[in-house]
């Protein structure tokens, strides 16, 4: 299936749309690089690119809690047109907050991990399920190593299965919307509809244990 484009087919937004949204749109905007990247990796210490599209004059930017200075947007400065910068990350949670410096003011914000544990090869998957909406939740299957630690360049195929009341949604073309999908990130993860009763949600990928898990309405 071709996957090109700046939305996916359930109009999620790519990072690229947020690309073209900073050199087109006449509206203020910013947008930090990677809402969807949960989980990010490198050695302690270690600075990382942190990059932001606005297309505000300058923008400053906060890492948990401590500003790393403002940058002034040069839309000939590849990449993110000047606003990068590159900082030391804390081992564990992370919060990043962009401000715009302009007229008007407007902020965006992420969170997420920063592992330096170094894993093996994939050896099992880890199944958690959380609430997202009406009957709805969101299965996230994670590829970890024997000694539990997150494989997180894994590009395996996983493919997922469910037996009961509930039913998977699937043959969307979506990363959240289909039975078989590659990892990002080194987890894959399915939206299951479950009006009522119980269901089996069970994972596998090609030389790891099938894993199954409950989920009850």
């Amino acid at each position: 299936m071709n996957q090109k484009g700046v939305v996916e087919r359930d109009f999620t937004k790519k990072e690229s749309y947020y690309v073209f949204q900073s050199y087109w749109t006449e509206k203020p905007m910013i947008h930090i690089y990677g809402h969807s990247w949960p989980v990010r990796w490198g050695n302690a210490g270690e600075e990382k690119e942190i990059l932001v599209y606005s297309n505000c004059p300058s923008v400053e930017l906060f890492v948990n809690g401590v500003s790393r200075g403002i940058k002034k947007r040069n839309s000939q400065d590849f990449p993110a047109a000047g606003l990068r910068w590159n900082v030391p990350l804390n081992v564990g949670k992370n919060t990043v907050k962009a401000v715009s410096t302009g007229k008007e003011s407007i902020t965006d914000e992420i969170s997420f991990e920063y592992q330096t544990e170094k894993w093996g090869a994939e050896a099992t998957i880890q199944l958690t399920a959380t609430p997202c909406g009406d009957n709805m939740f969101e299965v996230s299957a994670q590829l970890l190593d024997t000694n539990g630690v997150r494989c997180l360049d894994s590009r395996m195929f996983v493919h997922f299965e469910i037996a009961g009341d509930g039913e998977l949604i699937q043959n969307q073309g979506t990363a959240m919307g289909s039975r078989k999908v590659q990892a990002c990130n080194g987890r894959a993860g399915i939206r299951v509809r479950q009006p009522k009763g119980k269901s089996v949600v069970a994972v596998k990928a090609e030389g790891i244990p099938t894993v199954t898990l409950l989920i009850e309405n």
